[in-house]
């Protein structure tokens, strides 16, 4: 230190010092000054010394404090990275479009689990009167007016990928509104090829009628129409091939047998004065959730055909034409074939080879829109069957048809409008004396209503109403998931009253 430099110095003057007083005070004066330079100099170090240490500390501080937030700055990118790895399939998380998800590193084996469930509340009012000529079956057991709540709908869903992103997989289960017992709906493995091109393979909705396609959750009404009900193919078994691009896409199925409500006429049963019962004994199940020798078809095939002029595909996954979205209109064509084999015990009274064909249109405006569509359906039977007014006939043809038009009276209500029409051609094998005029086959029905997204359009609540009024009696089209139970006729034809159905129901997804 210079302090102790200085000693060696002050100790060598001493030692020079002469005698003599005039020295001595020389000498001494010289000490004074060595004295106050060494304290300056002393001071000077103290100074330099302390400026050091606090140097010193301040790069420590400021070197741990680089290290601390250096450390938060990592975990919040950390954070952020496993955020960001969750929105793309990372790890595992939430998705607004996959809903709750897991996914392997590389993101090829991925499971999503997506639900919904419709809370409905019904009120049905109808004339079943102390005759039931046009059902065939007693109705002493039923009431007139019937309300109540019901869980409609209940599905749990879970889909993504195995192996690559190529491989789709899906599987979804519903449960029932009798008992809650879960049913599987869909169960396959989709292969997306390069060029638009896919193959599925297992059981899923048949690529039919433009409304059964549409997902339950983004209807119009509260619920499907009764034409839809009829004449829908449902889910099946089977393998479909697919091809889509910007404008077309094309579909085609092979698989087991379809389903067809309403497929069988009334007629006497074993030679007895005992109609065929609507609802239960008329049509065919189809081949959802059924062994590989339930169903005997020899074959059964579908194609459908659809174009846009605008939009993208998932604009028209449901009915909606939501404020905002682009303008566009979607054509679409369908037809299918099938030959089931003979029911025992039903006198032929069952369906043998079996064609519809259907043609639909939808036209969105950015907040409204207008879907229209048709559909017949030609049945022959296995045996010819009795006929009103004597002869016999082996076949039915029958037909449907849809308008319906939605609009967005705010960006969260829309309020629509829809009217069906249909004819199951059934009613001239209604061939007992006592019901000779009893009518059953005619549909016609008006139903207005109104959508309330409480949290916004798109979001996971949706609140919906609506009113049906039927100007013919219900019977052959009767649908109890959709609220309309069969009505009646008198004998001669005359209809008991008109029957009307509110719905009000609540919707939510996750």
């Amino acid at each position: 230190m210079p302090v102790l430099a200085a000693l060696p110095l002050t100790t060598a003057v001493i030692a020079a010092v002469p005698q003599d007083a005039d020295d001595l005070r020389r000498a001494l004066e010289e000490i004074e000054r060595l004295k106050q330079s060494n304290a300056a100099l002393a001071e000077k170090v103290g100074v330099l010394e302390e400026k050091v240490v606090q140097g010193d500390n301040a790069t420590w501080l400021t070197e741990q404090r680089a290290n601390e937030i250096r450390a938060i700055v990592t975990d919040v990118l950390a954070d952020a990275t496993t955020r960001n790895n969750l929105a793309d399939g990372g790890t595992g998380g939430y998705d607004a479009k996959k809903g709750f998800f897991l996914a392997s590193a590389d993101g090829n084996y991925t499971l999503s689990m997506k639900g919904e469930t419709q809370f409905r509340w019904a009120f049905e009012s109808r004339d079943i009167g102390s005759s039931s000529a046009a059902q065939g079956s007693p109705s002493s057991s039923s009431d007139e007016d019937a309300w109540g709540f019901e869980v409609r709908r209940a599905r749990l869903t879970f889909f993504g990928t195995v192996v690559d992103p190529s491989w789709y997989y899906e599987v979804k289960l519903g449960f029932a509104r009798s008992g809650g017992a879960a049913i599987l709906e869909d169960a396959f493995l989709e292969k997306r090829f390069d060029g638009g091109f896919n193959l599925r393979a297992g059981q899923f909705k048949t690529p039919f009628l433009r409304e059964s396609i549409d997902s339950a959750t983004g209807l119009l009404a509260v619920e499907r129409s009764l034409v839809d009900t009829f004449f829908t193919a449902g889910r099946a078994q089977g393998l479909r091939l697919a091809w889509e691009s910007d404008v077309v896409r094309v579909e085609g199925f092979y698989g087991s047998e379809l389903a067809a409500a309403g497929s069988a006429p009334y007629s006497i049963v074993n030679g007895s004065a005992t109609e065929l019962n609507a609802g239960s004994a008329l049509g065919i199940p189809g081949s959802q959730n059924t062994g590989f020798n339930a169903v005997q078809t020899d074959y059964a095939f579908i194609g459908r055909v659809e174009a846009k002029t605008g939009g993208d595909w998932k604009q028209f996954k449901d009915m909606q034409s939501y404020r905002g979205e682009a303008a566009a209109a979607l054509f679409g064509l369908a037809g299918y074939m099938q030959q089931v084999a003979p029911i025992s015990g039903t006198n032929g009274a069952t369906p043998d080879v079996m064609w519809s064909t259907t043609a639909d249109i939808r036209v969105d405006f950015g907040g409204s829109s207008i879907f229209i569509y048709g559909v017949y359906r030609d049945i022959s039977l296995q045996e010819a069957q009795p006929t009103r007014g004597g002869g016999d006939a082996d076949d039915l043809q029958q037909w449907g048809a849809v308008a319906q038009g939605g609009y967005f009276v705010t960006d969260d209500i829309e309020a629509f409008i829809r009217y069906e029409v249909g004819n199951s051609d059934t009613d001239k094998y209604r061939a007992q004396a006592t019901v000779d005029e009893a009518q059953a086959e005619e549909l016609s029905i008006l139903t207005v209503g109104a959508n309330w997204w409480p949290a916004g359009v798109k979001n996971r609540i949706k609140i919906s109403g609506d009113f049906g009024y039927a100007f013919t009696p219900i019977v052959d089209f009767a649908a109890s998931g959709a609220d309309w139970l069969p009505a009646y006729t008198e004998a001669d034809g005359e209809t008991l009253g008109g029957e009307w159905v509110v719905r009000t129901q609540l919707q939510f997804t996750f």
